[in-house]
């Protein structure tokens, strides 16, 4: 699939709590972000992520743009967690475009550098302040930065499960949990590569760093109501 003049709000989107009443969405907050993969209606996000959502009680959907630039929810039909790692994926009513967003086996090491998109929720909640629909028009934030080292252990924040990770360089602030982890090719590219999942931040070494789950350990897990990997559903363009 050739991409025409992409948009990341396209296929990285805001995940938000509130309740569905009526057909109609009531927003409340922002609680992470999601990636959608191939063509059938898919999106990836943090295990941590979708435990938030079944905590909360309430409702969830996934914000996505329309053609005429408006804000639409879009209702989560089910949703699985991977068996070990920080990794979910949801089954969604629709999603607005095809993605170019292909889950990689690549294993990357240090100095690898990457992008992500994400929500904040820091930035959804101060422009509330200002707009009255700050919470359910958020901002696309993009970060930048490189792999600071492999982990291929449990982390001791115990909200991130798991032993395959990157500790990375940049913060991309909370919300972002579930946003795509990207060694970019070119705007306009076939297709761009997912390294990780990213899913917070912690302190390590007397310092603020962030933190991925590395698709090669996820890559080839087959949720249920997949039924097949999720790194073929990516690929099916």
């Amino acid at each position: 699939m050739t991409v025409h003049s992409p948009k990341i709000s396209d296929v990285v989107c805001p995940i938000f709590l509130g309740a569905w009443k009526d057909n109609e969405f009531e927003y409340r907050t922002i609680t992470g972000t999601t990636f959608s993969i191939g063509k059938r209606g898919f999106a990836i996000t943090a295990a941590h992520v979708i435990d938030q959502i079944a905590d909360d009680g309430g409702g969830a959907a996934v914000g996505a743009v329309s053609a005429a630039g408006v804000w639409v929810p879009i209702r989560i039909l089910e949703s699985e967690k991977h068996p070990t790692e920080d990794v979910g994926i949801l089954r969604l009513a629709s999603i607005p475009h095809p993605s170019w967003l292909v889950i990689s086996h690549t294993s990357e090491n240090q100095s690898c550098t990457y992008d992500c998109w994400g929500y904040p929720i820091a930035i959804a909640e101060l422009s509330s302040k200002y707009e009255e629909d700050g919470l359910d028009n958020p901002d696309l934030v993009y970060t930048h930065g490189y792999i600071r080292r492999r982990i291929s252990r449990s982390l001791p924040m115990s909200v991130y499960r798991g032993v395959a990770f990157y500790e990375i360089s940049d913060i991309a602030g909370d919300g972002c949990s579930g946003g795509p982890v990207i060694k970019k090719k070119s705007v306009g590219g076939a297709t761009w590569d997912i390294l990780g999942i990213y899913i917070g931040a912690s302190q390590a070494s007397g310092i603020e760093v962030a933190y991925a789950t590395r698709a090669d350990a996820f890559a080839d897990w087959v949720p249920k109501i997949l039924n097949r990997s999720v790194s073929e559903e990516s690929r099916d363009l």
